[in-house]
């Protein structure tokens, strides 16, 4: 199964002592990784086709990007065999432009059919794997509520999209949702692992679907609750502005 990683703090931030152990507890994952940031609001994706760890050693270039990015929102993906392809396009993150920011996506999961979903909006991203329909979806949906229903918040309009998507395809999912300055996190499989760094450390906030977490602190489990759609969290900076679990809509 991939693995993913996310970071959000109040100022530009490094993630030197969380990507590399992060890339070695993840090394049974062996098809690909990629890093996507944020330099002067600008999106940035950095990405490789080789082996994230081997001969005993974090790729060199994953190790170089954990020194020097600098951003406040950092998401990272490591791929497996069984994500669905082999060449760099197809790794994460991926990025869209739409509602006057550009986004970066992440996601761990399976889910049938998803993969015939043909977006209407442009552009679409041109890689030929699930999560990347999984993103324009969420795109779609939220263009469609924000674009037409400007007052609606955008968490909650991402809520009904990520109902929307489970009732048209449902399946498992866990993701990391971000622009440059706010962090979304959704899963309904399996757990996510958070960690809220104090002042002194770091005054940031890291999620990762590493079970056992990236350090010896102690971290926070988000685990989907039973009779629910899944946990949907909201983050700025190095603070948890929502978590709570994703009900089934209410009949009108």
């Amino acid at each position: 199964m991939c693995d993913i990683f996310a970071l959000s703090a109040g100022f530009d931030y490094t993630a030197r002592q969380y990507l590399p152990i992060f890339a070695e507890k993840g090394k049974q994952n062996m098809n690909g990784w990629g890093i996507g940031f944020y330099r002067d609001n600008r999106a940035m994706v950095e990405k490789s086709a080789e082996r994230v760890y081997d001969s005993e050693h974090v790729h060199e270039g994953f190790q170089r990007l954990a020194r020097v990015v600098d951003s406040r929102i950092i998401v990272s993906h490591i791929s497996c065999p069984l994500s669905g392809g082999s060449h760099v396009a197809h790794n994460h993150p991926f990025s869209l432009p739409f509602l006057n920011h550009v986004w970066l996506f992440v996601h761990v999961g399976l889910i049938e059919r998803i993969g015939n979903y043909k977006t209407t909006n442009e552009p679409a991203v041109d890689a030929d794997v699930y999560p990347a329909r999984v993103f324009e979806y969420l795109r779609d949906q939220l263009m469609s509520y924000l674009c037409y229903t400007p007052y609606e918040s955008l968490s909650g309009s991402l809520v009904k999209a990520i109902r929307n998507m489970l009732a048209d395809y449902p399946g498992h999912y866990a993701f990391f949702l971000a622009n440059e300055s706010v962090l979304f996190a959704f899963c309904n499989f399996r757990q996510l692992m958070l960690l809220r760094e104090s002042e002194s450390v770091g005054n940031c906030l890291v999620l990762t679907s590493i079970l056992e977490g990236l350090s010896e602190r102690q971290w926070t489990p988000v685990v989907p609750e039973e009779n629910t759609l899944g946990k949907f969290l909201v983050a700025a900076g190095p603070d948890v502005l929502y978590l709570g679990d994703v009900e089934e809509s209410s009949p009108a």
